[in-house]
């Protein structure tokens, strides 16, 4: 049985919230979101230290969906 994989999304935005980058992937995929919840502390703490002070740094857990509601092939 395939399982919905959950992705850990991250974003830096400046302080006013209009623009935002899409931060690199670290690649880690969980097949289940509170193991996604875990790690998601720690990778924020990583990469705010490499960001200046006024970035914002948002992230979230997220299922790995396409637009027709399947879980998307990774390989």
């Amino acid at each position: 049985m395939k399982s919905v994989l959950v992705a850990l999304h991250i974003v830096a935005c400046q302080p006013d919230l209009l623009i935002c980058k899409d931060l690199a992937d670290d690649g880690n995929r969980w097949s289940d979101i509170s193991h996604c919840h875990e790690k998601l502390n720690a990778r924020l703490a990583r990469e705010r230290a490499q960001l200046p002070d006024w970035a914002v740094v948002m992230a979230r857990c997220r299922y790995l969906m396409t637009s027709d509601r399947r879980s998307m092939q990774l390989f």
